[in-house]
């Protein structure tokens, strides 16, 4: 009994493909001889990584293309579908699907624009993808994917940036002048339930067609049509403050202990001075780990500069109070240091409001 079903299901295999290919075969010719235009759509499902480093994304997404093909045209009682079938009402799926990966690359003989990233680090996996064709020989393909890109991205404001992740489609073989991928909002789809990763918020996904050249090594150049999908993000900054920021303010804090201390000599003071700059320099490591070599200022460096320049100042203080104690001039020493106790934490509040403002507000 397992033979004879094993039999039927490779001759109904056969037929189907025997049926394909004896059909006329459009696979590598555009339908008419205008460009063709295919409405274009993406959903991003979710986005599994954001990686500043290499300033590449992981995402899992789905693009959805219609275009019209009447060779491929055909009766709707062909398929099972009703016969007075409207021309144009497209609101609900055919009969007529070709699903799978199998379906579709070798079975369906019409013609589809592929389309590739050329952003992309290496091949997109396809988890699934499907062709549906309605009987006035309007076709609609959906494909499912995994992929990861790379984006440039602009750190200035870092931790409190936002970023503009674009995702480049292109046509695979064919020029301008005969396919152009034209956004439709109508196709764009979105997931609720997707917030985003932990550190990132999802702002919202953006889509533009615009023309590009793409020049070759004989000088020679062609015109493509590039679909851009633009997804805004904006960094959560509440665990890198906490985690980071946070202790090291505490850490620059404890060294103005040194303005409270009585007849201490010149060593003491430096050393706790010391520790908080090492101390400093050891949280900068842990923040260059995470964010690319950039050839600009971030908020974040010059917020660590301005620690060092802090902490630095705090030294030189060590050393003219230790000269003011041995011209015996104690109470001129006292008097120095009552006025940075006040004067060291409200100098740095005020210079981090001004960086603050300038790279969020001005920058």
């Amino acid at each position: 009994m397992k033979t004879k079903s094993t039999v039927c299901i490779v001759l109904c295999f056969f037929a189907a493909l025997t049926h394909a290919q004896s059909s006329d075969f459009h696979g590598g010719k555009p339908p008419g001889d205008a460009p063709v235009k295919v409405l274009m759509g993406f959903n991003l499902v979710n986005i599994s990584d954001v990686n500043e480093k290499q300033e590449t994304i992981d995402f899992e997404g789905a693009i959805y293309l219609e275009w019209m093909d009447p060779r491929l045209a055909y009766e709707p009682g062909d398929y099972g579908m009703p016969q007075n079938w409207e021309p144009g009402d497209y609101s609900r799926a055919p009969n007529h699907i070709y699903q799978g990966d199998f379906a579709v690359k070798e079975i369906y003989q019409g013609w589809r624009p592929h389309v590739v990233i050329p952003n992309g680090n290496g091949n997109r996996t396809i988890t699934n993808m499907a062709i549906s064709i309605w009987p006035d020989g309007h076709v609609a393909y959906s494909e499912l994917f995994y992929a990861q890109v790379e984006t440039p991205m602009d750190l200035r404001r870092f931790p409190f940036d936002k970023q503009s992740l674009e995702i480049f489609f292109h046509p695979f073989i064919y020029q301008r002048n005969e396919v152009v991928l034209l956004p439709d909002d109508r196709l764009a789809r979105t997931w609720e339930q997707n917030l985003g990763i932990a550190d990132w918020e999802r702002q919202g996904v953006t889509m533009a067609e615009r023309r590009v050249e793409i020049a070759y090594f004989d000088e020679s150049r062609s015109e493509l049509s590039e679909f851009v999908v633009t997804i805004d993000i904006k960094r959560r900054p509440t665990h890198f403050l906490v985690s980071i920021m946070f202790p090291m303010i505490v850490l620059v804090a404890l060294t103005w202990c040194v303005f409270w201390m009585d007849k201490e000599g010149l060593a003491n003071r430096i050393n706790i001075t010391f520790i908080g700059i090492v101390s400093v320099v050891a949280y900068y490591f842990v923040i260059l780990d995470n964010v690319p070599e950039v050839n600009y200022l971030t908020l974040v460096d010059a917020f660590v500069i301005s620690t060092f320049l802090i902490l630095a100042a705090g030294v030189v203080l060590s050393v003219v109070m230790e000269t003011l104690s041995q011209s015996r001039d104690v109470a001129l020493g006292f008097k120095v240091d009552r006025i940075c106790r006040w004067a060291f934490p409200l100098a740095y509040a005020l210079i981090s409001a001004a960086l603050g403002s300038i790279f969020l507000y001005i920058l």
